[in-house]
């Protein structure tokens, strides 16, 4: 190999690291689908709307954590758990809700680019209900 050579094949592999490491990843600043802050969320289950604040963020790798509050016919309160992949946001959330019962909230969604806001489908598995159902939801990042 000539000087030259190994000149061109040194510059490329150097031009491929910096390429890479300017793509963050998921939980990374910069990456567009992070989930950070308090969200204005809906849920529609069986007709019924239930609305208020989630509080979320996006760790290191995509993981999703906090907490979310929603007021309806009733308050439902719940954790809430979950990942960023791509553009798509999956939660649960396990809450808990007047007369003692619990359940849990799944969903499954498209993030917007920026992380301003996701919708998606959901289904919610409620212990007093003694059935699960579908349901929808929206999240969108509230501004100061």
């Amino acid at each position: 190999m000539t000087r030259h050579q190994a000149g061109l094949l040194v510059g490329f592999a150097v031009a491929g690291l910096v390429a890479c490491s300017g793509n963050p990843m998921p939980g990374e600043s910069g990456y567009p689908y992070n989930m950070t802050g308090v969200y204005t969320t809906s849920v529609e289950a069986m007709g019924t709307v239930y609305e208020g604040p989630a509080e979320i963020a996006t760790s290191p790798g995509g993981l999703i954590y906090g907490t979310i509050r929603l007021d309806g016919p009733e308050t439902v309160l719940g954790d809430m758990e979950g990942s960023v992949s791509g553009d798509t946001l999956t939660f649960e959330s396990h809450y808990e809700r007047a007369g003692g019962c619990t359940g849990v909230l799944s969903g499954t969604g498209l993030i917007e680019e920026g992380g301003g806001a996701a919708t998606g489908d959901a289904v919610v598995d409620d212990d007093c209900a003694g059935d699960m159902f579908d349901a929808v939801f929206t999240m969108s990042r509230q501004t100061d």
